[in-house]
């Protein structure tokens, strides 16, 4: 049996990195018209984005939570973190698969090269900047809470296995009430 939660988030993981390489990979070999300047620029740029990874560990934790600790969880549950972040993304500006076809990476992004013209007036530009910050608020509080989950549902699987090994009741009540206190209610 499993006991802790490093093998779902090893898999998942290698999944989405295999995924952002795919993808990463198609769109290098997509923008090679003459035309296509800064390819190495988006390339890089769209690496740095986690929400593949993000995606990846949300479903690992969620995933590690249904099997490891038996908590019983629907399925929906247990992707519905991911797809709504990943859907937040697509509305930022990602592109979903079905518009993969597109030539124009920065719009996908919302990103340009500094070397790029941009004709914005300056409150263009704070609004734009003010939208960017958020993002990476939102997405550093992401990253945050996978960190602080990872860990708790990890104490939680080795209390499973260890000092509740023979009260699986007692167990529950100690998950339930971690969530009441986690949730603040």
């Amino acid at each position: 049996a499993v006991t802790n939660v490093n093998p779902y988030v090893a898999r998942m993981m290698a999944a989405a990195l295999g995924l952002k390489f795919a993808d990463s990979t198609r769109r290098i070999l997509m923008y090679t018209k003459g035309a296509d300047r800064h390819k190495e620029f988006y390339a890089v740029m769209r690496g740095i984005f986690p929400v593949q990874e993000l995606c990846g560990t949300l479903t690992a934790l969620q995933m590690s939570r249904r099997y490891v600790l038996g908590i019983d969880l629907p399925l929906w549950r247990v992707l519905s973190p991911s797809v709504a972040l990943h859907a937040l993304a697509n509305f930022r500006g990602m592109k979903p698969m079905f518009k993969w076809g597109s030539g124009a990476p920065w719009s996908e992004m919302q990103l340009a090269p500094w070397s790029m013209a941009d004709d914005s007036t300056l409150s263009q530009m704070m609004k734009k900047t003010f939208k960017k910050l958020l993002w990476l608020v939102f997405i550093s509080r992401v990253v945050v809470s996978c960190i602080k989950n990872y860990y708790m549902v990890n104490r939680q699987a080795v209390k499973r296995f260890t000092i509740y090994k023979e009260n699986k009741a007692a167990f529950a009540a100690d998950v339930a009430a971690e969530q009441i206190l986690k949730d603040g209610n």
